[in-house]
């Protein structure tokens, strides 16, 4: 069966009977979808399931944030790695687990939220229809940030022919005998656009950093737009984002321990929630990277290497005599260090919304606003950190290296590698491919085979 019709079929007999791991919701959850939306306590009902689906160790639980890094020349892996191990070395199939699963668990959460998003419910009260509109916000947000996520590891990225490659189905309603063709990667982005624009003007309320707000669709907004190279409006929204002033970025003193805890990150907007009783366990993310868990993945030398001892994100990374040096090492990263998979996965940081700004201010020729944005997240970092006194072409370089220390290890560097036209460099390489040449057809994941077996409209990505 096409694992889009598996999704479909999923949604249409048993909300909370396919995928794993998912949040209990109260038994109108899993009502056919005639009839499954009868009240504002359905709609959050359903919506729960969907932000379920980003738990899920095949989305932002595990695979989605490891797989681009693990591609990536921030991550070396260790000599027994096996978990992703394929994409680390750019020799998976269309038949790999991850890609699989991957795929159909992004779907499944997007067909969650058109079930919230097509409901066709009166609701008794003014009050009540600004509830609903606040979830049909986070469900418009959420189906945004599914299309541009999946779009993102099954498609090229924006840059490499300015949106005309094959992008990926768009789904926006239920239909399980759907046999959807891929549209172009500017198609999704343009669909991704409208969703967030027609969220952002229905959301008000803020229900916390597990939830998406306003706030964090405006900030996904500006990321969206930066992948676009669209500076102009990159940079736009993400001065409303900053300006709001409802998140601001943590201090010198509290950054480190927000990463030790179990919860939110620093600078968080957006983060996938995992607790005590909801978490992936022994398939988290963290548990790729610290020595209690699998430990299959390393920090690259040369990203340790532009990591100044006083900066304290440098303290992120935990010496490990175990790996003895040599190829891998010294220490491991460790952002994520819960061994029981308790640690929050952040989609969206204000350090990220300050980057984008940086760079887009200074491809606009805002230098002095380019320089003050960098320096905001670097000084944070490292008080006693010199003034940045590059112009031109080096102050972009010198950005750039700032989004690869403040965002290591969450999901970004490919990515940044793919819109920057650069290709992967892997200095004291363990694996055997050590680089990778830009534009790459191996860059993106293929198309599932099951998905090609079932959909004769389906195309599979180049390369594979």
């Amino acid at each position: 069966m096409n694992t889009l019709k598996f999704s479909l079929l999923c949604i249409a007999l048993v909300f909370s009977g396919c995928g794993k791991d998912l949040l209990e919701i109260d038994p109108s959850g899993s009502l056919p979808v005639d009839g499954a939306i009868a009240s504002i306590d359905d709609i959050e009902s359903v919506l729960l399931g969907a932000y379920s689906q980003f738990q899920n160790s095949d989305y932002y639980g595990r695979y989605f944030i490891l797989v681009p890094d693990v591609m990536s020349d921030d991550v070396k892996q260790n000599s027994s790695a096996n978990r992703a191990k394929e994409w680390a070395e750019f020799s998976g199939t269309p038949l790999d687990f991850i890609s699989e699963e991957m795929w159909t668990e992004i779907y499944e959460a997007i067909n969650r939220l058109n079930t919230v998003i097509n409901a066709e419910v009166d609701f008794p009260t003014p009050e009540v229809q600004a509830e609903a509109d606040q979830l049909i916000g986070e469900a418009l947000a959420l189906r945004a940030l599914a299309h541009f996520d999946v779009c993102r590891i099954y498609a090229q990225h924006y840059a490499v022919s300015s949106g005309s490659d094959p992008g990926v189905p768009i789904v926006t309603a239920f239909d399980e005998t759907a046999e959807p063709a891929r549209s172009s990667v500017s198609e999704v982005y343009g669909a991704v656009i409208g969703d967030l624009q027609s969220a952002i003007s229905k959301m008000n309320d803020d229900r916390g950093s597990g939830f998406m707000s306003k706030l964090a669709a405006q900030a996904i907004l500006a990321r969206v737009y930066f992948y676009m190279g669209d500076y102009s409006q990159a940079e736009q929204m993400a001065n409303t984002v900053i300006s709001a002033g409802d998140v601001t970025l943590a201090d010198n003193s509290s950054y480190f321990d927000a990463w030790m805890g179990t919860g939110s990150a620093p600078d968080v907007l957006f983060e996938i929630v995992m607790t005590e009783a909801d978490n992936n366990g022994s398939d988290a993310l963290g548990r790729m990277y610290i020595n209690e868990g699998y430990g299959d993945y390393l920090p690259s030398d040369d990203l340790r290497l532009i990591i100044n001892e006083a900066d304290v994100r440098s303290q992120l990374y935990k010496p490990d005599s175990t790996l003895g040096g040599g190829d891998f090492g010294w220490d491991r990263m460790n952002k994520f260090p819960s061994t029981t998979g308790e640690d929050n996965t952040p989609v969206i940081r204000l350090s990220e919304v300050y980057l984008i700004r940086a760079e887009s201010r200074a491809r606009n020729g805002n230098e002095a606003g380019a320089v003050e944005d960098l320096m905001a997240i670097r000084s944070r970092a490292w008080p006693d950190a010199p003034a940045v006194t590059a112009t031109g072409d080096a102050l972009l370089e010198e950005i750039i290296t700032e989004r690869r220390i403040e965002l290591a290890f969450e999901g970004h560097r490919l990515w940044d590698l793919m819109r920057l036209n650069r290709g992967v460099v892997r200095s004291n390489c363990t694996a055997p491919v050590c680089e990778i040449n830009f534009p790459n057809e191996r860059f993106v994941l293929p198309i599932p085979a099951q998905e090609l077996d079932a959909n004769p409209n389906m195309v599979q990505n180049n390369g594979y």
